[in-house]
Formats: structure tokens, sequence, C-alpha cells
């Protein structure tokens, strides 16, 4: 009797299933479509004060505006973005922890060091760029320099003066391909974040520091400092007046993008829908607006164009730490 009830059962059994599997379809269907239906929180890598803590805050408040979700931003820095980086990587695949991905983090340090706690592509789910920026060369007022060639003339004649802080791998492969381009005999001394180079530079414990747009507004409008040059290939829209370093040193180029990036695994409707909210913000002319206040342009692309972009970037940022003759840590 228990041989002729035992099939009942499997196909009982077999049924159930079916019918559970059935009836999870619509709720899995259902918990993507509402996402996110909590809190979300997006690392930023490094100190805040920076064009990444700042792009974060920005889309930060764009993102809870549009999902009625709060959205925080978490400042975990420390190590060149790494810290923040592997905290990411082995964060659940969920969409309610993202990244404020930059060329440091995700191209650089493939370069800069030999092992890293994390693979910039095969761990991450690159979502989208925010956009490109560059960085300028600033000096203090009380420097009497004025122009990058006499800042690598006052290299020349005051080594013991030759030294530009950097704090992420935009400012310090900025610094090491001037030294390369220009000839100038300076070193480079590292920081844990931009508040702490700039205290240093009015300070003038160093020499010079290729700091990002937005940081330094402040600081050049009210005289303390003053720009030399933009690593980028054109000039500043915001500051035409400004030669690019190129202008000086041809060859000389360094830019760098800010993006969105999720753990490996995150569902591809999650993805989707974030692509498309940057996207959006884009189009915002609000949202634009204060990108260019960042000195930032916007580059709106697609998931898989932003995952070629990327790649390409880590070829990129190896030629330019190969060419300045920067070791591997």
């Amino acid at each position: 009797m228990l041989k002729s009830f035992l099939p009942g059962v499997r196909r009982f059994a077999g049924l159930f299933a079916a019918v559970a599997a059935g009836a999870a379809m619509p709720a899995a269907t259902f918990a993507q479509g509402a996402y996110p239906d909590k809190l979300v929180k997006i690392v930023v890598p490094f100190a805040p004060g920076g064009s990444s803590d700042i792009v974060g805050r920005v889309f930060g408040e764009y993102l809870q505006k549009r999902t009625r979700q709060p959205v925080i931003i978490e400042n975990r820095a420390g190590a060149n973005g790494i810290i923040g980086t592997r905290y990411v990587k082995d964060a659940a695949p969920d969409g309610y922890t993202l990244e404020l991905s930059t060329n440091t983090t995700h191209a650089a340090n493939v370069s800069l060091y030999k092992q890293l706690p994390y693979d910039a592509m095969a761990d991450f789910e690159h979502i989208a760029p925010f956009g490109m920026s560059a960085s300028v060369a600033l000096v203090t007022k009380e420097s009497g320099i004025t122009s990058i060639k006499a800042l690598a003339e006052h290299a020349r004649s005051h080594p013991e003066q030759a030294f530009f802080g950097y704090y992420n791998s935009a400012s310090q492969m900025s610094g090491e391909l001037f030294r390369l381009k220009a000839g100038a005999p300076i070193k480079g001394v590292s920081y844990t974040s931009i508040g702490n180079a700039t205290t240093d530079l009015m300070g003038g414990r160093i020499l010079v520091v290729f700091m990002e747009y937005l940081p330094s507004v402040g600081q050049i409008a009210s005289g303390k400092l003053v720009p030399l040059g933009v690593t980028a290939k054109k000039r500043y829209a915001l500051w035409p007046q400004v030669p690019t370093i190129a202008e000086t040193y041809p060859g000389y180029e360094l830019d760098f993008h800010l993006g969105l990036a999720a753990p490996k695994g995150t569902p591809a409707p999650v993805l989707d829908k974030l692509h498309g909210w940057m996207m959006d913000a884009a189009r915002d002319p609000a949202f634009v607006a204060k990108l260019h206040e960042l000195g930032m342009e916007p580059l709106p692309m697609s998931r898989k164009e932003y995952v070629e972009f990327s790649r390409e970037k880590i070829a990129y940022w190896a030629e330019q730490v190969k060419a300045a003759g920067v070791p591997p840590q």
C-alpha cells in the first residue's frame, strides 16, 4: 500500500513545486518592479569635499526625488579609494549599495598597485558615467609663480621646494606627467584628502597641487590660489583665460571621469532602472547645470558602451602610468 501511495505523493509534490514556482514568479517580478522600496546607499570611496563626493550628493538628491526613497551618501575613504571599492564589491548585489566609481578606483589603480582586493571589471556592474572633467595646476599667490613654464623653472632652480601634493590617482598622475613633460625635478607627497593637501599648499609646505575644478573655485576667487594650467586637451569653458598645460608642453593630456557602479550580479532590471534615471539626469537642465558648475561635461551612453569605455580607460591609465615611470606599489 505504501508503494502505491508514493507515486501519488511524488506527483502531488511535483505539482505543488510547479505551482509554488509559478506563484513566486509574479512576486519576483513585482519586487523588481518596485525597486527601490527602501533606502539606497551610494558609497563614495574618498573623503568629503572632492568632486566624487559632490557629484554623489547631487545625484543622490536627484535619485531621491525620482524614487521617493531615501538616498544617503557614505564616505569610505582610504588607500586611494580601495577601501570603499572593496566594501561595495562585497555588498549584496541587490541595488541598494552602489558606488560613485572613478578613474582612480576602476582604472588607474589597476596599474598603480600590484595586487588589488577586487577586479575592476569582473567584480562590478558598470552602469553609466556622469561625465568627464580635468584638473588644474594651482600654486599660492605668495609663490610668485604665474605660469606653468615658470613652475617648471622654479622647480629646477629650487629643487628643495619642488613637491606636489596628491590625494588620488588623477592628482598624482597629473604631477608625474608634468614632471615627465616639463623635465622638472618635482616629487609627489601623498595625502589622505584634498583638504589636507590644500592646507599644506596654503602653508607653503608643498609647491603645487593638481586639483579638480570645484574644490579650487573658492580659493581662486579669493585670490589665495593661482591657476596655471588645466590638464585637459582643451581649455575649460568656464575658465577660458586659463591655458592648457599642453599649450606649453605638447602631449600633456589627462582627464578623469566619474560613474556609477554596483556589485556584480545585481539584477539587470535594477541596472536598467538606474541607467534610465542617470540618462534622464543627463537630459535634465538643472542637473546638467550643476555638473557644469563642477567643471564636468555630461557623457551619456548605453550600459554596453560604458563597459567598453571602462575597459579603454584601464588601458589609457596603464599608458599614463608607464609613461610617467611610476612603479606599482
